[in-house]
């Protein structure tokens, strides 16, 4: 990491003197949807006058991004795995050994913050979160999935007595950040205070991800971002598309990412017969210039919170074929704005990328209202003052 400003005396009286430390651990912008979202809102955030500082995991092997505020970087086991996600002995000792040294640094830096902002609501913030309170300091935490058993809103009925336990810590949580329907129902279910929850998208950074005009050309190319997990669904993707290139020889998947079922997903190309018209191009760093080149964006996910790969494709105006689940039928609507389909239905994601080919206008048509639907209402400049709106209702309280 580089360009690391220390926390200056004058800094901690902007914006009414709101001091707020940030803590996600995947803290960079080439790491997935939720260390960018991080990234992103926090840069934003210190733009516009709040004294922040950040608290990741010290990672190994990944390249340094430019930024302004400051990020102090903690140890954990592993630090050359990135994504922790899949629950299994060796996440769950690097999570925790990551929440041990995040709640000493909390205690450390005390007097240098009044708030804490979770990205995430799994294991740091059960670990740290009585420590927090014992501190007297407010906490905000943003639940970013659902359904999984990992975060504030999909433990009720699970993991027995420690699942009761999880739920009985988390309720001293001052705010949850919803950022689908489908999350808010869940932290609701849990029984967290109704006045706690606020429902608060995900966003899109418009001077990032914007269209461009494309020249005619004569291989067609459908794009797809995220990582290669199970609940991804890009095995269902390779299994539509090797239907669709029967139909579109001319054209190519490029699949951005990577993850556990990498080797997998090779082999169901090979197995398809499409190997050659599939490029699994693994982890970038500017997602952007795939997406401006692209023609279609293809979300294939089984799960999802409100998934960050989507946004950024309708914000650069592509049209987009989507599964019908989770945050995505917050924004996707059915022949308006994307083309949606049921999870785990390769006929149907075939037959939606092929009606995109075939019919034009209507993807054109499609294209343009996925942009404006994310500039009236998923764009960074409408998101950020709600979270300092929220910062300054907790701090008064």
């Amino acid at each position: 990491m580089v360009n690391q400003p220390s926390l200056s005396h004058n800094s901690q009286k902007k914006v009414g003197g709101m001091r707020v430390c940030i803590v996600c651990p995947a803290y960079h912008p080439a790491l997935g949807g939720i260390g960018r979202q991080a990234v992103y809102l926090t840069e934003e955030l210190h733009r516009q006058g709040i004294h922040l500082f950040v608290i990741a995991r010290r990672l190994k092997g990944i390249l340094p991004f430019n930024h302004k505020v400051k990020i102090v970087e903690v140890r954990a086991f592993r630090p050359s795995v990135y994504r922790i996600e899949a629950k299994t002995i060796f996440n769950l000792f690097t999570s925790i050994t990551y929440s041990l040294n995040l709640l000493i640094n909390l205690v450390k830096k005390r007097r240098d913050y009044d708030l804490v902002h979770f990205h995430g609501a799994s294991i740091p913030l059960l670990i740290t979160l009585p420590f927090i309170k014992l501190l007297n300091k407010k906490v905000i935490a943003k639940v970013s999935s659902a359904k999984l058993g990992i975060e504030a809103g999909s433990f009720y009925g699970r993991y027995g007595l420690l699942g009761k336990l999880f739920i009985r810590i988390l309720k001293n949580v001052d705010a949850f950040i919803a950022i689908s329907e489908e999350i808010k129902e869940g932290l609701l279910r849990e029984g967290y205070e109704k006045n706690r929850i606020h429902r608060i998208p995900n966003f899109v950074d418009s001077s990032i991800f914007y269209p461009q005009f494309k020249k005619a050309k004569d291989e067609k190319m459908v794009l797809f971002s995220g990582a290669l997990e199970e609940r991804k669904g890009v095995d269902i993707l390779l299994e539509a598309w090797a239907n669709v290139h029967k139909i579109f020889p001319r054209s190519r998947l490029s699949i951005l990412g990577d993850g556990s079922m990498r080797s997998f997903l090779k082999m169901k190309a090979d197995e398809f017969g499409i190997a050659d018209k599939v490029t699994f191009v693994g982890w970038v760093d500017d997602v952007s210039d795939y997406l401006r080149t692209a023609d279609i964006f293809v979300l294939p996910s089984l799960q999802e919170g409100l998934p960050n790969s989507l946004l950024e494709a309708m914000a650069c105006g592509l049209p987009v074929v989507a599964t019908r689940i989770g945050g995505v039928v917050d924004i996707v609507k059915d022949g308006e704005n994307g083309i949606l389909v049921e999870p785990g239905d390769p006929k149907g994601m075939a037959e939606g990328i092929v009606r995109l080919f075939k019919d034009q206008e209507f993807a054109r048509k499609i294209a343009r209202n996925a942009f404006q639907t994310i500039k009236n209402s998923y764009s960074i400049d409408s998101i950020a003052p709600r979270y300092i709106e929220l910062y300054r209702q907790l701090l008064r309280k």
